[in-house]
Order: structure tokens, then sequence, then C-alpha cells
């Protein structure tokens, strides 16, 4: 019987040792563990081209930052591009936020291109391909700090464009904005990405997990017939750094 006995508790070693003998039980089917299917939030690059019309280094540009845009590599879900004429041809909603950006005269000078606002220096002048996939990618490679989830309401004038702001990261964020900004291809070379309309909301401060909802009206008619789109951003106004958080694509 002893023997038996032995024999019995080698074989319940054994088996313990090849199924695990841990004593943790498994969460039932259909739940997860700690931590597991929280959605990430990927950061989305805001590019902005101050251009102008009749610019020459900006017909230079130009088509290098198009060609990235139309790059799957460089999808919306990754990278929002938006042309800002400084002055004169279609400048009417955009130089205002080309003198934000760019208190001096000396500074306005086309082309400007911003990452994310000034978080990654900007580029004045002529530039290549590699230069801003580049810093593309470094503002890629960063964590994102808000979530934003947004939707348009309908086809009519006016359109409507609402939504939520979230803080996801550790830390409180302040002196922030939402902003909406239309653009559509205006049929012309340098403005096939060109900003027609910007509307801003203040959030202020924004506590970590706090949410804030916003919604913004813009009178452009007829979304879809005459080729809008939107881009949804938060932006930091109280550094020199002026950053771009997070930035959605609104079809």
């Amino acid at each position: 019987m002893k023997k038996l006995l032995l024999v019995l508790l080698t074989i319940g070693l054994i088996a313990c040792l090849l199924v695990g003998c841990s004593g943790v039980t498994p969460p039932p089917d259909g739940e997860e563990g700690e931590g597991e299917g929280e959605e990430e939030v990927a950061r989305v690059v805001l590019v902005e081209l101050f251009n102008a019309d009749g610019c020459a280094e900006c017909a230079v540009v130009e088509p290098i930052l198009e060609e990235i845009a139309a790059d799957p590599e460089y999808n919306r879900d990754k990278m929002v591009f938006v042309e800002e004429a400084s002055w004169g041809a279609y400048s009417a909603p955009t130089s205002d936020r080309c003198k934000w950006y760019f208190p001096s005269d000396e500074d306005r000078g086309t082309p400007n291109i911003l990452f994310n606002g000034f978080n990654t220096p900007h580029i004045h002048g002529v530039t290549t391909s590699i230069v801003i996939k580049s810093n593309i990618n470094l503002e890629l490679g960063k964590e994102a700090k808000i979530k934003i989830s947004a939707q348009r309401n309908t086809d009519a004038t006016p359109t409507t464009v609402s939504g939520t702001v979230t803080n996801i990261s550790s830390s409180d964020l302040s002196n922030l904005v939402v902003t909406l900004m239309t653009y559509k291809d205006r049929g012309e070379q340098g403005f096939r990405y060109s900003v027609t309309n910007i509307l801003t909301e203040d959030i202020g401060s924004l506590t970590s997990s706090g949410t804030y909802a916003f919604s913004l009206t813009v009178d452009d008619p007829y979304w879809v017939a005459n080729g809008l789109h939107g881009a949804v951003l938060v932006q930091e106004t109280a550094t020199s750094n002026k950053e771009v958080l997070q930035v959605l694509y609104v079809e």
C-alpha cells in the first residue's frame, strides 16, 4: 500500500510540473486581466505649411509634402497635412494664425513647415523629403497625451463637428484650446490642402483622465459636395512650443 501511495504521489508531482500548480485562477471566459483590452492611442502629427501665391521656394516643397500626404505610410491616422496662406490669395482665415506663430514680420517668409506647432523645430525654405519625414517620425515616436473623438452632424449648412477631448496622460494639462480646421483642394498648385476656415474653443485646464465636450459650427456649405475635409486639434497655447498635442481627421 505504501508503495502504491508513493507511486500516486510521484505521478501527482509530475503532473503539477507539466501543467503548472501556481494556484492562480485564470479570469473567466470573456474577461481580460488587468491592463488588457485598453485602447492604445497613437500620436498623430499635424504638418502645417505656410505658403503664399507666387512663392518660388513653396513651389519646390509643396509637391514633396503633397506626395508624403498621399503616401499610405503617412495616412491620416498618422499625419494630417494642411496648407495655410500667409498672405495674398486665400489668406483670410489663416494669416492671423501665421502672425500668432511668427510675431515678427522677418520670420514670416515662406515656406515655413511646422510639425505639431514648434514641438519639433520648424523648417524654413527649401528642404528634402528625407528631412521632412525625419521630423514627422520624430513626432510619431512621442507618447500621446490627448485622445480626441469627433463626428460631423450633417452635410447641410451650417455643419457642426462635436466630440470630446480626454487627457490620457498622468499629468494635468493647462492652457489648452480645441480647434477645427476645414480644408479643401482649390484646384491650384500649392492650394490642394488649403485651409478654408479656422474655429477655436477654449478648454483651459484638463486634469489627468479629465474629459471636455466641444461643439464647433462652420458655415462652409455642403461638406461632401464641396470636397471639404476637417482636422480637429488640441493645442497648448502658453509656451513657446505651442505644441499640438493631438489631431484627428474628420471626413
